[in-house]
């Protein structure tokens, strides 16, 4: 896929990629905070550069947002909690995912705060995301796909900064860990969003009459799903 970088003033370094196939214009800030940029094949990279600019406000706001602190007892996706334990037996933080916990273990010279032990609780928490979403969405996804009569060619599940899901013009359907932490009213909408590209990639007029079709108030949802962000602690209490 050919792509071109550049130093864009007030955002950073940006990677401008051609996609053939696409249609329209995306933009994505991956987990490490790289900007990238996806255009239809046919499209000159200065129209990807100025569509970059005019998204600049947004981009800072995601740069900006700080994610607060894991906390004990806190709620991990649908099934397990967070729980410290300090021990004057442990030199190094431990952490351990369970049916119904996520446990990490840490020396009592040290606090839940410092960075090692919320690096650790993070890294443990993806783990119990990631092996939740896998077992949870692959057959939820399969159920929408025969009741509505989509067709798939995969499903994977990452970590994504800034975007529950994408599917690509193969129809490879990629969901963001932190889906869990959200409502299944709001899942389903992922999941259907995600399936309506099967069929249609851009977001168009044409995508939105399909997405109605299979989920009728989806643009009310549309706003429902800007009250969350894919982070640890964007999550609610159902199951």
């Amino acid at each position: 896929m050919p792509y071109k970088e550049f130093d864009v003033s007030g955002i950073g370094k940006v990677k401008i990629y051609k996609r053939r196939g696409s249609r329209s214009l995306r933009l994505t800030i991956a987990t490490d905070g790289s900007i990238r940029v996806s255009i239809p094949y046919w499209t000159p990279y200065q129209a990807g550069l100025a569509f970059t600019v005019s998204r600049k406000s947004w981009i800072t706001a995601q740069h900006k947002v700080e994610v607060a602190p894991l906390m004990n007892g806190m709620a991990v996706g649908k099934t397990r909690m967070l729980h410290f334990i300090p021990s004057a037996e442990v030199t190094r933080v431990k952490t351990s995912v369970h049916a119904t916990e996520v446990i990490v273990i840490y020396n009592v010279g040290l606090s839940i705060s410092d960075q090692v032990v919320q690096a650790a609780a993070q890294s443990a928490c993806y783990r119990a995301l990631k092996s939740e979403a896998a077992k949870l969405l692959a057959p939820r996804l399969n159920e929408l796909a025969i009741k509505f009569g989509f067709a798939y060619r995969s499903m994977n599940i990452k970590r994504m900064k800034s975007r529950w899901g994408s599917c690509d013009q193969h129809k490879n359907i990629v969901f963001n860990l932190f889906l869990m932490q959200l409502p299944w009213e709001c899942i389903d909408y992922v999941i259907l969003h995600e399936l309506t590209h099967t069929r249609v990639l851009h977001h168009g007029p044409n995508f939105w009459r399909e997405f109605e079709a299979v989920l009728p108030g989806a643009r009310r949802m549309r706003g429902v799903m800007r009250q969350y962000r894919p982070v640890l602690g964007s999550h609610t209490s159902d199951s």
